[in-house]
């Protein structure tokens, strides 16, 4: 399988796994699906994204993940009953108001950050009829730069555009998207993961399209050529875009096995 046939998640890095689950069943209603070493993978909503234990944890400064909605500002007053605290930005042209940013086409915007300061984004727009789902937000200092990796390196188009501030794209069943941000580069974890089957293969063609993999040591394991193993198999790579995000490629086992642990 591509990596642009597959299904991509949120990689969200976390200092304390115990007060990260509670945070996330008390404020957000829920509860991870799977459980392994230092990982709780979620599914809701149709998606999937997994909170990971890493000593990087907080080092983002920008939006790790999108929460699509049908009615933001309702939702905003849902999660804020829960005890949910949201953000106010000023960016200059568009600024929150009482934690909500209304855009010319009546889209809403809102912020917040779970108890390991990682910022989610809230968003619905009238024009948007998907159904509710997660994304992983990805960014970028220089968008044309990243454009053109995610097109020579990985295969993917856009599949909309805002020309200077962010780029959607259609993974498998999933979304991701690349966007401009003064905070390009500030995390040092994995930030999204893509799921597939034939992880070596897929290596071995990304190689021939110029993707560098990265070598990590974890102590107890660690990386051979690029690529991490266990009894059963290769497991998960891990590569670094041209914004200098860290992503992975993991075999899809079902989630049995996961691995985001840089």
């Amino acid at each position: 399988m591509k990596i642009t046939d597959a299904p991509v998640h949120p990689s969200l890095a976390v200092s304390d796994l115990a007060r990260a689950r509670s945070w996330y069943a008390e404020k957000l209603g829920w509860e991870p699906t799977i459980e392994a070493p230092g990982t709780l993978v979620y599914e809701v909503l149709d998606s999937a994204f997994t909170l990971f234990e890493t000593p990087h944890a907080g080092t983002a400064k920008n939006t790790v993940m999108n929460w699509n909605t049908p009615d933001a500002a309702a939702d905003v007053a849902r999660l804020r009953e829960r005890g949910v605290t949201f953000e106010d930005y000023d960016f200059g042209e568009y600024r929150t108001t009482d934690g909500i940013m209304t855009g010319p086409d009546g889209s809403h915007s809102a912020w917040f950050k779970d108890s390991e300061g990682n910022i989610i984004g809230l968003t619905s727009s009238p024009q948007d009829q998907r159904p509710p789902s997660l994304s992983a937000m990805i960014a970028a200092s220089d968008l044309a730069r990243a454009k053109a990796f995610y097109a020579n390196k990985l295969g993917f188009s856009p599949m909309f555009e805002l020309e200077g501030v962010i780029a959607g794209y259609q993974s498998g069943s999933s979304t991701f998207s690349v966007y401009q941000t003064e905070f390009a580069g500030t995390a040092k974890n994995t930030v999204a993961v893509w799921r597939l089957q034939g992880l070596v293969d897929e290596v071995a063609r990304l190689r021939d399209a110029g993707v560098v993999f990265e070598d990590y040591d974890f102590g107890d394991e660690a990386t051979v050529a690029g690529i991490l193993s266990d009894e059963d198999g290769a497991v998960n790579a891990w590569f670094t875009d041209s914004e200098g995000n860290v992503l992975a490629i993991a075999e899809d086992r079902n989630f049995g096995r996961t691995s985001d642990s840089r």
